[in-house]
């Protein structure tokens, strides 16, 4: 049977792997990009591109590389990032999902492009099969939470994010070739699948009731390894948590080193070995997850790694005709598989506290 290898990592000896990781100062209630920044410094051919990768002014990359250099030796300040993305209130809390898809569309392509991947929706005429496509890049696929004490699987969400819809009625789509509206059925799959997958928790909602955000608490089971669409596995290795109320609330990080194997615990300035795996199991307080690509060794059994097909060779994350906006590839209320909304004060991620 074929075994699995992790791909899209260096698993190489490395410097760091004799010294204990660092932490990230906190500047006032900048936990929310503390978190996300260990993350991508623990993303090692994240890590190892930004630092080679001479980018122009108008990336973050310098601001990173100096960051991360400083985190091999010691904990390290953001000041420089905050500044980069110009954020001049450090004690106002905000959202990490939203921070992780700036800094990475800051980023130059040749080093954010492992967290790039692409969707491509297929809208079907049921009058006359005629069939549109449309891709859509994403940074992080949505999965939308419900606020009970039910549990939410996130492999259940997987399979609800990919499955077809039909649309009917009011919500019929204009067919060009019927030149009129007709019921359709939407479709959603995976046109490349990135290094690292990123799922996002959508713990975060306006609650029209109250008119006002509101922390969703549903307790979440989160596998240790997912199979999405187009038959590909992947594996946990970090996950962004979120911790209290909507305003008042904090985030760490929790990251399995690509190093030495073992988990740890990003809480800003502080690091501490964790238990591997974390516990995920009822989660109340996990939020963005971060997988990495497997992929499956051949049957001859040579250890040779399948090469990569065509259709999952790395697009462009700048190209302008797939351009994604924040809360890209997001389901519509039907459940079909969506272009992104448009980019606003307030994305998907629910947040601006």
């Amino acid at each position: 049977m074929a075994g699995k290898v992790s791909t899209g990592f260096h698993q190489k000896d490395s410097p760091l792997a004799e010294k204990k990781y660092h932490g990230l100062v906190n500047q006032g209630v900048t936990d929310y990009l503390n978190s996300v920044l260990q993350v991508l410094f623990m993303t090692e051919d994240f890590r190892e591109r930004v630092k080679r990768n001479n980018a122009g002014e108008e990336h973050i990359d310098k601001e990173l590389r100096d960051l991360f250099i400083d985190l091999e030796e010691h904990v390290a300040n953001t000041s420089k990032i905050t500044t980069k993305l110009k954020i001049t209130n450090v004690h106002e809390q905000r959202d990490a999902a939203e921070h992780y898809e700036k800094i990475l569309r800051l980023t130059s392509p040749e080093a954010s492009q492992i967290f790039h991947g692409e969707l491509l929706n297929t809208n079907t005429c049921k009058k006359c099969n005629t069939k549109t496509e449309s891709p859509a890049g994403f940074w992080q696929l949505p999965l939308p939470l419900v606020d009970n004490n039910n549990e939410y699987s996130v492999e259940k969400g997987i399979e609800d994010f990919f499955r077809s819809s039909e649309i009917s009625g009011d919500d019929q789509m204009y067919c060009e070739t019927c030149d009129e509206k007709c019921d359709a059925v939407l479709d959603c799959g995976v046109k490349h699948h990135p290094e690292v997958l990123v799922l996002l928790l959508k713990r975060f909602e306006f609650d029209y009731r109250y008119m006002t955000y509101v922390k969703v608490k549903q307790p979440v089971n989160v596998p240790n390894t997912l199979q999405i669409s187009g038959n590909q596995s992947y594996e946990l290795y970090a996950l962004v948590e979120h911790s209290g109320e909507l305003r008042y609330g904090h985030y760490i990080s929790t990251i399995r080193s690509q190093d030495d194997g073992k988990w740890y615990q990003f809480n800003d300035s502080q690091v501490a070995p964790h238990k591997a795996p974390p516990a995920l199991e009822r989660s109340r307080s996990a939020y963005l997850l971060f997988y990495q690509k497997l992929k499956e060794t051949p049957l001859n059994g040579t250890g040779d790694i399948n090469e990569t097909t065509e259709e999952d060779q790395d697009p462009d994350p700048n190209k302008p005709e797939n351009e994604e906006t924040p809360g890209s590839s997001a389901r519509r209320r039907d459940g079909s598989c969506d272009e992104a909304e448009q980019e606003g004060e307030e994305t998907k991620t629910g947040a601006r506290f």
